[in-house]
């Protein structure tokens, strides 16, 4: 112990005692017991506090050079740098690609605690030190995360208290919605995939006996428990549509296709029927015809 700091002591004077630009070449391993500075601005006197490495210069570099040179081995060099070095520059830190001359990973000065937080879990808080999930971002009244592609339009998610919502920038109005309650709201049209490519398991169906299963399907009219009576809707009860035709994974949720399909398909049921019904009158009609030319002839001929 008692070398080590005299060996400490001794390469301190002598880096204090050699002329500006003056290089030491230690050829062997050099262990320092304290407190270690590097920079042309350190004290001659030491250095305090609980910091044992310290780069003490007006720019703040640190260097990581592979010096590799076999085939097949990693040779990329990176780099520590604490703020710019030019007036008007930014306070920053950054770990930089010296190699490709990128920065990949910046700090802003003044950034505020947990910008980015990785918990002992994998988990990522943005905004928090307590991520509950893969990746959490909190912020106050507002949640915005901006998705920009080169060359084409920039989308936001946007959560607050209007609920969670999608918006191209510059448009002033969010495409989708979905508020607190769970109702969705789109500014524009909803389609669906409908292709024949998109499907299997093909089997028709007699319209004239779906026209039956529509007119025995209760409808209602009703209100959401979370919107109260104030709001009212009309429609079937996923229970009793699933029932009476087995649309849909399961007997708790309706899909506005399947509604639609069933209505047209119903439709055609009706237009069988009308049919039937045209056929029967003029049927009829032409007996009634008959009938009426007969009493004509017998009433002249009497």
């Amino acid at each position: 112990m008692k070398r080590a700091r005299i060996l400490s002591f001794l390469l301190a004077a002598a880096c204090c005692a050699m002329p500006s630009g003056a290089q030491t070449v230690i050829p062997e391993d050099l262990i320092v017991v304290g407190r270690a500075c590097v920079g042309i601005d350190c004290s001659t006197t030491g250095e305090g506090g609980l910091d044992n490495l310290k780069l003490k210069h007006n720019n703040t570099r640190l260097l990581f050079e592979d010096t590799s040179t076999t085939t097949g081995f990693a040779t990329t060099d990176w780099r520590l740098t604490a703020n710019d070095s030019f007036t008007g520059g930014v306070s920053r830190f950054s770990i930089e690609d010296a190699t490709a001359a990128t920065v990949p990973f910046t700090i802003r000065g003044a950034a505020p605690s947990h910008s980015l937080f990785v918990s002992n879990l994998g988990r990522v808080g943005i905004g928090t030190s307590t991520p509950d999930a893969r990746l959490d971002v909190e912020a106050t009244g507002s949640v915005e995360i901006r998705m920009t592609a080169t060359g084409a339009a920039t989308w936001r998610q946007i959560n607050d208290f209007d609920g969670f919502g999608l918006e191209m920038l510059g448009t002033g109005f969010r495409a989708v919605n979905v508020d607190p309650l769970g109702n969705m709201e789109i500014h524009g049209m909803l389609t669906e995939g409908s292709s024949r490519d998109l499907k299997t398991g093909f089997a028709r169906l007699d319209a004239r006996e779906i026209l039956d299963r529509v007119s025995a399907l209760p409808i209602s009219l009703w209100s959401y428990k979370r919107e109260g009576l104030g709001v009212r809707h009309l429609g079937p009860m996923a229970e009793d549509f699933y029932k009476a035709f087995g649309l849909g994974p399961n007997d708790k949720h309706v899909a506005p296709g399947d509604q639609a399909s069933v209505a047209l398909l119903a439709v055609q049921g009706l237009h069988q029927v009308v049919q039937e019904k045209d056929r029967e009158i003029a049927d009829l009609q032409g007996r009634l015809e008959a009938l009426e030319r007969r009493i004509t002839e017998l009433a002249r001929g009497q």
